[in-house]
């Protein structure tokens, strides 16, 4: 092998490298960010559940109002 193809040969794989390194802290990243939205979404869904069941005790009172 020729002086210039070592030389391309090195630049390529120090680029993929550089690539790969990227896209693994890309996909770390999304994922920790992913993590933190599904925490957030989740704590979101058991206030809507409480609400919920405010609601449908609410609904009964005034059920039981209405009907006395």
């Amino acid at each position: 092998m020729s002086g210039i193809a070592v030389v391309a040969w090195i630049i390529a794989l120090a680029l993929a490298a550089v690539v790969l390194a990227f896209c693994a802290y890309e996909i770390v990243w999304k994922a920790r960010r992913l993590q933190r939205d599904l925490a957030q979404l989740q704590a979101v869904t058991q206030r809507l559940q409480g609400m919920q069941t405010d609601l449908a005790a609410a609904q009964r009172r005034l059920a039981g109002t209405d009907a006395g």
